[in-house]
């Protein structure tokens, strides 16, 4: 009797234990999209091709992970929720274009509040010179995504 009961206890304990382990701590997310064009992304300069786009974590604000499949090339920026955005149903990446240079501006990943990528030095001054110039506003450019 003594030893169905341990045995019993053992395999409870087994049973419970298991369901209260975590899953995997870090969730990554993203979307995968045919860019058209070359791209900036604070001051690395992504090829036309396939690309996937990722945020290593779901807070407020952190990285976002720019990845060239085929050239094998890696850019990181900072990105931030957007406030006042519902979850995307469609995955997308927006583009500001200013003449023949595109900089990539948000992430949309289905589920999930829009990423704004926060843009560089560059894209501020050449967005200022523009303005000042012509009174000149950037075109949008949309490529739509794939989950990841």
């Amino acid at each position: 009797m003594r030893k169905q009961i341990f045995w019993l206890a053992l395999v409870l304990t087994a049973v419970f234990g298991s369901a209260v382990v975590p899953t995997k701590a870090q969730t990554v997310y993203g979307v995968r999209a045919e860019i058209p064009f070359d791209f900036i992304v604070g001051s690395d300069t992504l090829p036309a091709g396939k690309v996937l786009v990722r945020r290593t974590n779901s807070g407020e604000a952190g990285p976002v992970e720019i990845r060239s499949l085929g050239a094998h090339q890696l850019a990181i920026r900072m990105g931030r929720r957007m406030q006042g955005t519902e979850a995307a149903e469609r995955g997308k990446l927006v583009f500001r274009r200013y003449g023949n240079k595109h900089y990539l501006a948000q992430v949309w990943i289905p589920g999930y509040k829009a990423i704004e990528v926060l843009k560089s030095k560059s894209e501020r001054a050449l967005e200022n010179e523009l303005r000042l110039a012509k009174n000149y506003r950037p075109m949008i450019v949309t490529v739509f995504a794939t989950i990841d």
